[in-house]
């Protein structure tokens, strides 16, 4: 197979019928109407949110304070979200960030987009686009960023500005009051032959892009299927907006020092920016956090990680852990359990089920490990999640080559979650979000038609606009909240 025309991006500031003219959307009709994600459908890249939100262990909680608190055919590429980096804009800086201080980034593209955090190439350091990017003479786009964190003494390491690296963008963060909205990217289909944080993503549009139609046939959030354009680029904004709420909650970092203040401002308003504490920062914080050499996870490892989760137990509530890992991290399992084996001599004995024949003649080899049954009982049992494996991290390791036996070296991550209910009835893990700003929405109308797709969530909550733009707005409040962080784990892959 080959490629006619490739997956575009576009991120210019509104989607418009110039945007679907642009990418040749509105066209004859093609032998096939589907689009096909090229690399299968988004599915299982919210393992936290379909956990805990998707099974309604969500927790609203009222804040104590304002600020106390994301034959041709036709393919869809997965969405973009990393930006090569340039370099610094002063190259004379040896620390950029030291401090809480602002530093200047300059960037390939404008795909980053101001109020949006971002991943070192490291992994090692969040941080906030505080304002719009300024377009160079060259070309170039430049941007403005603050660490999130609470240590002062942080600054990120001149490695991550290797010319070409890719940085990866991570969910949009404001302050509790007076902020304003943002933008989204667009992409469209190419050819074949611990506190609360504060999430706003904006959808603009202009024009009237709400009523067109193009030659394409999409799935809509809700099973069926439509040739209008706007239910499938509100379905694309929603699996987006989650893809980012994910990561957030999984990598975002407290940002509180050690006198209770935030470290984060915004720049124009000078309200505080909260940040919550993600999964990662949790385990690390209470000690629950190691490394193994990837890919050569050892059964000793395996055993030792298990037995400290199960042994912290103390009440008598069935345990539910969950497994996570990726592609990586699921084969590494599945060699540690089977060189224990081969090392006791037992292999031999799994001949039957490891060797097989079939009606046609042909012998057939492969079996692999994908539970783990622990010493006093408890069975663990292997859960593969596309976020490991298509995340957003994944997605930045591709792009910088940190690739092991061909799987992203976030793949390799091994994650235990102790999802049981507690005696008091509660599950262990929940999303915490400000009861009465869980989720908030509205719009803008301006002059431009607004899409059915905005009719039931504008109602009563339109907001005002003279311009020819229309705008859908999305504030959150999430945290994950981890009650006993003991039985869980982080096993982190180490090069």
């Amino acid at each position: 197979m080959r490629e006619l025309s490739p997956v575009k991006y576009d991120s210019s500031l509104y989607t418009d019928e110039n945007v679907l003219y642009k990418h040749k959307l509105i066209e004859p009709v093609s032998l096939s109407k589907n689009i096909t994600y090229l690399y299968g459908k988004d599915t299982d890249l919210f393992p936290l949110l379909a956990n805990t939100e998707g099974q309604g262990f969500t927790k609203s909680i009222a804040p104590k304070a304002l600020n106390d608190t994301q034959y041709t055919w036709d393919v869809m590429g997965r969405m973009k979200h990393t930006n090569r980096v340039v370099g610094l804009y002063n190259p004379n800086v040896t620390q950029p960030g030291l401090g809480f201080t602002s530093f200047e980034v300059i960037f390939e593209t404008e795909w980053f987009i101001e109020q949006y955090g971002a991943i070192t190439p490291d992994t090692q350091h969040l941080v906030r686009i505080m304002k719009k990017p300024e377009k160079l003479s060259t070309g170039k786009w430049k941007y403005t960023m603050n660490i999130v964190g609470s240590n002062p003494n942080e600054f990120i390491g001149l490695n991550n500005f290797v010319p070409g690296l890719a940085w990866v963008m991570s969910a949009p963060t404001v302050a509790a009051s007076k902020s304003k909205g943002n933008r989204t990217n667009s992409m469209t289909p190419g050819k074949m032959t611990n506190q609360f944080g504060f999430h706003r993503f904006s959808e603009n549009i202009a024009g009237n892009v709400a009523n067109k139609v193009i030659p394409y046939e999409f799935d809509t959030a809700n099973g069926g299927k439509t040739n209008m354009w706007m239910p499938f680029k509100m379905k694309t904004f929603e699996i987006e907006r989650r893809i980012l709420l994910e990561h957030d909650l999984w990598f975002n970092k407290y940002n509180r020092d050690a006198n209770g203040k935030i470290t984060l401002y915004d720049s124009e308003t000078g309200e505080p920016i909260p940040h919550a504490a993600g999964v990662e920062e949790i385990l690390k914080y209470g000690g629950n956090y190691d490394t193994y050499a990837v890919p050569n996870l050892t059964i000793g490892k395996l055993n030792s990680t298990v037995d400290r989760i199960f042994a912290n137990r103390i009440d008598k509530t069935p345990m539910e852990i969950v497994m996570y890992t990726g592609a990586g991290g699921r084969r590494a399992c599945n060699d540690a359990l089977r060189n224990d084996a081969e090392s006791h001599s037992l292999f031999y004995k799994l001949s039957e089920r490891i060797i097989g024949g079939g009606d046609t003649g042909y012998m057939t080899y492969g079996n692999y490990f994908d539970q783990y049954r622990t010493i006093d009982g408890y069975i663990l049992t292997i859960r593969e999640c596309n976020m490991f494996n298509h995340g957003t991290i994944a997605e930045m390791d591709r792009e910088n080559g940190r690739m092991i036996n061909g799987f992203p070296l976030f793949s390799y991550n091994i994650v235990f979650l102790d999802h049981s209910m507690t005696d008091d009835g509660e599950r262990n893990i929940q999303l915490v979000a400000e009861k009465g700003r869980e989720v908030i929405t509205g719009v803008y109308k301006g002059l431009t038609p607004l899409p059915a797709e905005w009719g039931a969530i504008a109602d009563n909550k339109l907001l005002s606009t003279t311009t020819d733009v229309a705008s859908y707005e999305v504030m959150s409040t999430q945290g994950i909240a981890i009650r006993n962080w003991t039985t869980s784990f982080w096993l982190a892959p180490s090069l």
